[in-house]
């Protein structure tokens, strides 16, 4: 099945259950469920908390084995409380079964109400979604044919937009460069470096916490077999056309996009033409970020590849000392997305990683500097602010210079405040929401804040471990797959009738493995529909950090002889 390799690690069937299904994520048929008994419908590791959410009076729980039938246990669910008008509205009841820990297949059944959507126990119940989600990144290559399946539909568009792209906008004239590969940004078929930057930051980041773990899975990519991990070779196609956004100068262009959104339709079909933008400095900062880090990521499994990626990030690090001003790129000329952000936060991660990569001594000093004006954050790394990524790279480094102890005491404070009380709101929300249920909490994409919080918790789970982090995590999880308003999954083709409708030019159905926006301005407001782009969007950002939140979970599956 073209599995990967990882330097001499045996062949592994990861891929396998990719491309042929898998039971433990099948969608269950909408008949006989009653969507008031929600619960995560992907699973639980079998030592991990396990809760649902209830939407009615009920006293009395059981959980039943699908396959045996036999009721496994029984419970009394907790106290009844009212969500908040800006969330849901609505009483509800929580029913704990934690102590059930044995692998199988299940549903919770509730007395005088009726039973949830199946799923599973098991220590390996996230790699599918795992590898799902991480697939996605290749069905949403650019510049190249693409196919797969996926619970028995199947995807394929032809190569597209090979004519990206032209310079006018730039004040180069009308001059062709080649801007082709990357990965489609989001429902539309634009691409953007400071969105690509959170991304391919927080997908590397999930490698160098937990590549040994990730190394052996497959995503029938291919490259697969080539001797680079899988991850790291679907990083490079989205790495190979950042390359090509960087001027000879080291500036580097804001994005390549068509002028509006007017096109709806099959990529390969979509004929408008595409227009590098004007440069910024916070793509150029971003561009240091991510080649600084691809540089010391990739050294093991491909030296020349990660050579490249130093010079690249060499050239655009002396280009940002030479305009130590903030450059915004002009716009005018586009009515697609901006991503138009301050560089403070994007200097402050190319610092970061330059140091961590090269040990410059100017860059930790620039980095320990800026940083003294810097806490971590709530909502975890986004496009707009990337100081958790840069604060985080500080705080887990393996570099032998000396950091500043004052410094590292702060921040990791800090960072232990922000992960505690992201667990605590966890706890205590009735569908173990880390963002809570105040109006604040709900907005354009929040399933994608939910996911990147977790990057809090699992750096602080790095540096000091504790159950509640981790918890925490597996509670994002559980409401972005079932245990929430909807008793449904938001990711497509994973668990519990899926969206089937997001908002996605590439059209139905529904593409897999992709998380959509969420609900706003509050909790009742998601629509799974495509014109509904506010809520039912897909985009690189928020499947990176779901990619992130999953690969703390990801069960290395048995060597094969």
């Amino acid at each position: 099945m073209f599995p990967a390799r990882f330097s001499r690690l045996p062949i592994l069937g990861a891929c396998a259950a990719l491309l042929m299904g898998c039971t433990a994520v099948a969608v269950d048929p909408p008949a006989g469920v009653d969507t008031r008994v929600r619960v995560n419908t992907i699973g639980f590791p079998p030592g991990a908390e396990k809760r649902a959410t209830v939407a009615a009076d009920c006293r009395k729980f059981s959980v039943r084995d699908v396959k045996t039938g036999r009721v496994v246990f029984r419970g009394t669910v907790g106290p009844a409380s009212v969500t908040p008008k800006s969330d849901t509205d609505e009483t509800v009841h929580v029913a704990d079964f934690s102590a059930l820990t044995t692998p199988g297949r299940y549903r919770v059944e509730v007395a005088g109400v009726g039973r949830s959507a199946d799923f599973t126990i098991g220590t390996d119940v996230w790699n599918v979604p795992f590898i799902a989600v991480m697939r996605a990144f290749y069905l949403w290559r650019c510049g190249t044919a693409v196919a797969g399946d996926w619970n028995g539909r199947h995807y394929a568009h032809a190569a597209c937009h090979l004519d990206d792209g032209w310079l006018d906008p730039t004040g180069e004239g009308h001059v062709h460069r080649d801007g082709t590969g990357g990965w489609h940004d989001a429902g539309d078929y634009n691409k953007y470096v400071v969105n690509a930057a959170v991304t391919v930051g927080l997908l590397l980041r999930a490698w160098e916490q937990y590549h040994d773990s990730l190394a052996p899975i497959g995503l029938h990519l291919p490259e697969s077999g080539n001797g680079t991990p899988d991850l790291l070779n679907e990083v490079r196609w989205e790495l190979e056309w950042l390359f090509k956004m960087q001027r000879p100068d080291g500036r580097v262009y804001h994005k390549l996009s068509s002028t509006d959104f007017r096109y709806w339709g099959p990529p390969e079909d979509d004929k408008d033409p595409r227009y590098f933008s004007p440069w910024g400095t916070a793509a150029t900062a971003d561009m240091v970020a991510m080649m600084a880090v691809a540089s010391r990521v990739y050294w093991p499994c491909d030296p020349a590849f990660a050579d490249r990626c130093l010079a690249a990030a060499r050239l655009s690090r002396a280009c940002l000392a030479a305009r130590p001003e903030e450059v915004r790129p002009d716009l005018r000329a586009f009515h697609t997305g901006a991503y138009d952000s301050a560089d403070a936060t994007h200097r402050l991660w190319a610092d970061a990683e330059f140091w961590e990569t090269t040990g410059d001594p100017v860059a930790l000093q620039e980095f320990e500097q800026h940083a003294a004006g810097f806490s971590f954050s709530w909502e975890g790394p986004s496009w707009r602010d990337v100081r958790d990524l840069a604060l985080g790279t500080y705080l887990l480094s393996r570099h032998p210079k000396p950091r500043d102890p004052g410094l590292v005491g702060r921040l990791t404070a800090s960072l232990l405040t922000q992960a505690d009380a992201i667990a605590a709101v966890a706890k205590k929300n009735a569908y173990g929401r880390p963002l809570g249920d105040k109006p604040r909490t709900f907005f354009w994409g929040d399933n994608g804040a939910v996911a990147a919080q977790t990057y809090i918790l699992q750096v602080a789970n790095t540096l000091h471990r504790e159950q509640r982090y981790r918890e925490g995590t597996l509670s994002a999880l559980a409401y972005l797959c079932g245990r929430n308003y909807y008793g449904r999954s938001y990711v497509t083709g994973l668990g519990f009738n899926p969206p089937e409708h997001p908002h996605d030019r590439r059209g139905e159905p529904a593409w897999p493995g992709y998380l959509v926006g969420g609900p706003w301005p509050d909790g009742r407001a998601w629509h799974d529909d495509w014109r509904d782009f506010r809520t039912n969007e897909v985009a690189l950002n928020w499947n990176a950090a779901l990619v992130y939140a999953l690969a703390g979970f990801v069960h290395p599956p048995a060597v094969r002889e």
